[in-house]
């Protein structure tokens, strides 16, 4: 079998036999049992064209596996309305993420009111130290508080429970649209899990 990824200008595609020892070297055993060959292409198509690194994402599985230790990133939840009712997600974290955090973080006027705090208009010269100041204040305090507050967001590891045991399959983005996640799933993953729909309807 062939994956093929559109992307803008070029098409990713890899055969069943790359996908096969791509997941073998970054995972083995049971969990590479319960990782569809969909989330496999994910992670390498995310590899590939956007270098994020397939340790980024299984360190969010990991965290899952291990009964999720806080590790600042939000924890997983479960989808609560139909089509994706049943299933659950896993936010992975990536530098690529970054912005987006900082953005999330400072809000509406987070960094007016910052640039306010730091250039004091009582102190007319605008000093090295208070440019250094500001600086670490944009990059390093918005992303320590949502890490201290669980908070890191990035985008999704989609994956389903059943009897016990997690199985992963497909990575997606927050704006791809439920359907299109659900359907997805549903076109590629049974042939790695023939009961998968059974094991759907049973979470919700």
């Amino acid at each position: 079998m062939q994956w093929t990824a559109k992307l803008d200008g070029h098409d990713i595609v890899a055969t069943g036999e790359q996908l096969d020892a791509f997941k073998q070297a970054y995972v083995g055993g049971d969990l590479a049992s319960r990782m569809s060959d969909l989330l496999t292409f994910d992670m390498y198509v995310l590899d590939a064209a956007f270098g994020v690194s397939p340790h980024e994402v299984l360190s969010a599985i990991k965290n899952v596996e291990d009964g999720e230790p806080h590790n600042g990133v939000k924890p997983a939840t479960q989808f609560r309305r139909p089509p994706l009712q049943g299933l659950w997600h896993k936010h992975y974290f990536s530098a690529h993420f970054l912005a987006k955090n900082m953005q999330l973080a400072l809000g509406n006027n987070g960094l007016e009111n910052l640039i306010s705090e730091v250039f004091d208009p009582s102190r007319p010269i605008i000093t090295e130290d208070m440019i250094k100041e500001l600086a670490h204040r944009i990059t390093h305090e918005p992303v320590e508080k949502r890490d201290a507050d669980g908070k890191l967001t990035g985008e999704w590891v989609v994956y389903v429970k059943h009897d016990n045991k997690n199985y992963y399959l497909a990575l997606n983005t927050h704006d791809a649209g439920d359907q299109f996640v659900y359907d997805r799933i549903m076109e590629h993953c049974p042939k790695n899990f023939p009961d998968l729909q059974n094991w759907i309807a049973a979470g919700t």
